[in-house]
């Protein structure tokens, strides 16, 4: 499957493969968000795309200026499966092909601080429950990449009986686990019969909480497309080492997974693993480079060194 782009925001023009890991490498403001936001715009309005896809876009990206003449597209064994296309005048076309056949739904984690958030969330769910009721559909502006977490934290799937992910792994790296109190619909962090407000929890731990609980309500399974954006940056060396395990093995047992990342740590982790685990063969990294004001996008399966290159050059800077 290929993510093709074409003027939005920086970036003119952008085809970034999806189809086990993909992993974006490169500085800050290169683009590499925009194509995490791009991928899971188009999965969100695959879902939404005859009332909503006005809607998410907006709440996504925020400027809308980012989009104009701006398109998104997945393609499938060169079958166009879902587009977007924004015209001059801002107004919107959008198209699907058998949509049953959609392949995948969109997880997008940007940052652990939703775990501080629960409140506010909780209060929106209700404040717009409230509104529902008095048939009001006013569309109250939120963050739509962190609400859309949120929700996925809070809500369990059916179960995928043929995805297997060992739950464990990741609790013995935090040593305990999230567990949501029934009550009050908030998530603590337990250790053996102790448990903790998630302010007072590292944020580290936060992170791998995510994923535990996506994993614990089926929201990560072989449907899924996991999009990190830059994981490692509450994250240990260490600690980036085991996010880079838990992502390969997530990669192995069917779930694809987006990380954009500027930590040589993690990049070089998500290597030894993925040929470790033998998935090197749907592996595919980029190096993402501004020039010119454009954002580029090459692959560099069979030149590796060039991110590493790229990165280290801070490094070299203090040694002159």
């Amino acid at each position: 499957m290929e993510l093709q782009l074409k003027n939005i925001g920086m970036i003119k023009e952008a085809n970034v493969k999806i189809d086990g890991l993909t992993v974006i490498a490169g500085e800050n403001d290169t683009g590499k968000s925009t194509v995490g936001k791009a991928l899971f715009s188009i999965l969100e309005c695959s879902f939404e795309y005859a009332t909503n896809a006005n809607f998410i876009l907006k709440n996504i990206f925020q400027e809308k200026n980012i989009l104009i003449n701006g398109s998104i597209a997945l393609v499938t064994d060169k079958e166009t499966k879902f587009f977007l296309l924004m015209n001059k005048d801002g107004s919107l076309k959008s198209g699907v092909n058998n949509l049953e056949d959609f392949p995948g739904r969109g997880i997008f984690i940007e940052t652990p601080i939703i775990w501080n958030m629960q409140e506010f969330f909780n209060s929106l769910v209700q404040i717009e429950s409230r509104l529902r009721s008095k048939g009001d559909t006013t569309d109250i502006p939120y963050p739509y990449l962190m609400k859309d977490l949120y929700y996925k934290l809070q809500t369990k799937r059916p179960r995928d009986n043929s995805f297997i992910f060992p739950k464990d792994s990741i609790k013995n790296i935090i040593n305990g686990e999230f567990i949501k109190n029934k009550q009050t619909n908030d998530y603590r962090f337990y250790k053996g019969d102790t448990s903790y407000n998630l302010f007072n929890v590292a944020t580290g731990i936060k992170y791998f909480g995510l994923i535990q609980v996506l994993i614990d309500n089926y929201q990560l399974d072989k449907e899924s497309i996991l999009i990190l954006d830059e994981p490692e940056v509450h994250l240990h060396p260490n600690w980036q080492l085991k996010m880079a395990k838990i992502i390969v093995e997530l990669v192995k047992n069917g779930v694809r997974v987006v990380v954009n990342s500027h930590s040589p740590y993690m990049i070089q982790a998500l290597i030894k693993y993925a040929r470790d685990e033998n998935i090197v063969d749907k592996s595919n990294f980029y190096l993402a480079e501004k020039i010119d004001d454009c954002a580029t996008f090459t692959n560099v399966n069979t030149e590796l060194n060039k991110i590493f290159e790229l990165l280290a050059k801070p490094m070299n800077e203090v040694y002159e």
